[in-house]
């Protein structure tokens, strides 16, 4: 079956669809909901007929069009997908059943092709986070998104790549420790995402100052111009595959470790990476609750990037409270500006940035084992991060002449002080950050929290302990609630636990 290809939105519809003429669907003994797919495998689309269609035309969605790399005009031959071997898939790991490389492959083929509704993924994912998966079909998982995925290229020099698992104690180290690597003879493709239980993530940082959402060929152009990017995830389209997968899942809280140690891995190496550093946040209100869980993670980062010939070394860092004391896109933005001026207020920041950057530079022949951390700070020092930094947000679209007293700041802020004389306790990261969202952040790019005090401080009555900031007033007071019944900065406690016995 040929159809002619145009573009065409239908209201309420998903982009996932091919738009016919009931006539033309007739002819070929269509029904509505039929799932097609190209003859070569590459596209996948479910059928909707439509009269303001003419016949012999095949309508798509303008998203989808760009998506797949599809001309209006090209002429496109379609068969039926025919998924029911999908379903046996997915019944075979609800069995706790180990599958085969080609089960994994036509899964992810039909993931790739769009062919999967959010049913397939959905009791796949569920499967998954129950049953697990063996090493080797991890391997297997990260083998097939590569082989559907484009491929970063680069020649003369090595390629490198940093992860974080996320939250607030991993977040703005990447706009340091990549201008860092980029001043030197090595490569760093860095492709990020949104925030998406944080109140910034780093793509949300960046476009404060420049232009992250770029496409694969510009994120190639800029790495091959100034040995870095700092690129979008979505708008690059690197392993991309997986994050339909991934997407799908979290709507249901289903976020299966294997499926995200697969995607992790696969993105790194078709960025073109041949090493990568992988920071692990760990303790109360982070990802990882516990050290044992953070290693047992950082085993298996290791051992599959090491069957897809990546190297890869984990560090295990603390994430039970923020990293840097500034939270929301505007804000850790002006804290990155800080640290390449060489005016950083938060020592903890620049060490974290330092000591990953320099775990790079050890491991590819770039310094000494121990002195890593020190030509990194050298680096840091001399002005040529900054310098670095501001050529690649010139690069990406962004202005070069930027410095921290350039960030557009909230036109609101309220500052909670200490109602009584008292010893700060802890931190406690996820409520921070969620009150940062109750500000407006990542949407509202001033929004968020300036915390005023750290772990161990001894505060005065009127002391100021946190600041919000936010566009909005009434955003402002949400944020203010959440201090009442989840508390961001916990004071030292006297009694842990009043217990009054059995009382007759």
């Amino acid at each position: 079956m040929e159809f002619k290809i145009i573009t065409h939105e239908l209201e309420g519809v998903s982009s996932n669809y091919i738009v016919l003429n009931p006539k033309t669907a007739l002819k070929n003994d269509l029904m509505p909901g039929t799932l097609l797919k190209t003859s070569d495998g590459k596209y996948g689309f479910r059928l909707i007929t439509s009269s303001v269609i003419e016949q012999g035309l095949g309508a798509i969605s303008d998203e989808n069009l760009k998506l797949n790399s599809i001309k209006e005009g090209q002429i496109l031959n379609f068969i039926p997908a025919g998924v029911e071997g999908v379903t046996r898939i997915i019944r075979r790991k609800m069995q706790k059943r180990t599958l085969t490389d080609t089960e994994i492959d036509t899964f992810i083929q039909s993931l790739n092709s769009g062919l999967l509704t959010n049913s397939h993924l959905a009791s796949f994912g569920t499967a998954v986070e129950i049953n697990g998966m063996q090493e080797k079909e991890i391997v297997s998982v990260a083998k097939s998104i590569l082989n559907y995925s484009k491929k970063m290229e680069f020649s003369g020099k090595q390629v490198v790549d940093k992860h974080s698992i996320g939250g607030i104690a991993g977040n703005r180290i990447t706009p340091i420790i990549v201008p860092i690597i980029a001043s030197i003879d090595l490569k760093i493709p860095k492709v990020s995402t949104r925030a998406i239980t944080s109140p910034a993530g780093t793509v949300d940082a960046l476009e404060v100052v420049t232009n992250p959402n770029l496409d694969f060929d510009e994120a190639v152009e800029i790495v091959n111009k100034t040995n870095g990017c700092m690129v979008n995830g979505a708008t690059v389209g690197l392993g991309d595959t997986a994050d339909k997968f991934l997407s799908s899942v979290k709507q249901i809280k289903v976020d299966p470790r294997e499926m995200m140690i697969a995607s992790i891995l696969a993105k790194k190496k078709a960025a073109g990476a041949d090493f990568v550093i992988i920071d692990l946040p760990t303790g109360k209100g982070s990802k990882l609750e516990s050290r044992d869980d953070a290693r047992r993670l950082a085993y298996d980062f290791s051992a599959i990037g090491n069957k897809i010939d990546l190297k890869v070394e984990c560090i295990i860092s603390p994430g039970d409270k923020p990293i840097g004391t500034m939270i929301g896109p505007s804000l850790e933005m002006t804290e990155v500006l800080n640290t390449l001026e060489g005016n950083a207020a938060d020592l903890l920041l620049k060490r974290k940035a330092l000591s990953i950057a320099g775990l790079i530079l050890e491991n590819k022949g770039f310094a000494d084992r121990g002195q890593g951390e020190r030509i990194a700070e050298d680096i840091l020092d001399s002005g040529k991060a900054y310098s670095k930094f501001k050529e690649i947000v010139e690069a990406q679209g962004g202005d070069s002449i930027i410095s921290s007293k350039t960030i557009p700041k909230a036109p609101y802020n309220y500052a909670i002080t200490a109602d009584r004389d008292d010893i700060v306790y802890s931190l406690d990261s996820y409520n921070i950050g969620m009150m940062a969202r109750a500000a407006g952040a990542p949407n509202d790019k001033m929004a968020g929290i300036v915390l005023h005090v750290d772990r161990g401080d001894a505060i005065k009555k009127g002391d100021k302990i946190l600041e919000i900031h936010s566009h909005s007033e009434g955003k402002i007071d949400e944020a203010i609630a959440m201090m009442k019944t989840e508390a961001p900065i916990i004071l030292e406690k006297s009694v842990l636990e009043h217990i009054t016995g059995v009382q007759d």
